[in-house]
């Protein structure tokens, strides 16, 4: 069972792997790499902002299951993934996002929560048919 730690832990793998060792980006001509890696303080600046435990939240109390994500992109790292004038943007959070293995993962998570979202109101419905005097059963 996936859970949100899982999806952050992934998100976050993917992202310092964008900035070292790097990942094939086309887009970024002058190396064809989206690799940031000179003297380690983007990559060491990026995982300290990051930690796994605050990056996703799940709010329930509204009675909808809301979740919430947030990676921080130090501000001297952002002229890095946002690019400047003078330098194309190598957009390491995007590549993470984007990552055939954040994907999955979040689909699993998905169906994992949609799963638990739908037994809860099946149980619900369940309470309801018996009070009713019927039994529902759902297996």
């Amino acid at each position: 069972m996936k859970e949100l730690r899982d999806l952050a832990k992934v998100y976050k793998q993917k992202a310092l792997q964008a900035i070292n060792p790097g990942v094939p980006y086309k887009k970024y001509k002058k190396t064809g790499s989206s690799k940031a890696y000179k003297t380690g303080n983007l990559y060491r600046s990026v995982a300290q902002e990051n930690r796994i435990n605050t990056m996703f939240t799940e709010d329930k109390r509204t009675g909808k299951m809301k979740f919430t994500f947030k990676f921080n992109v130090p501000s001297y790292a952002k002229y890095v993934h946002y690019g400047t004038k003078n330098m194309e943007a190598r957009p390491f959070a995007q590549i993470a996002a984007e990552s055939p293995e954040f994907k999955k993962t979040k689909d699993e998570l998905m169906n994992t929560k949609s799963a638990e979202l739908l037994e809860d109101i099946f149980g619900d419905l369940n309470k309801m048919w018996a009070s009713g005097g019927d039994n529902l059963s759902v297996q």
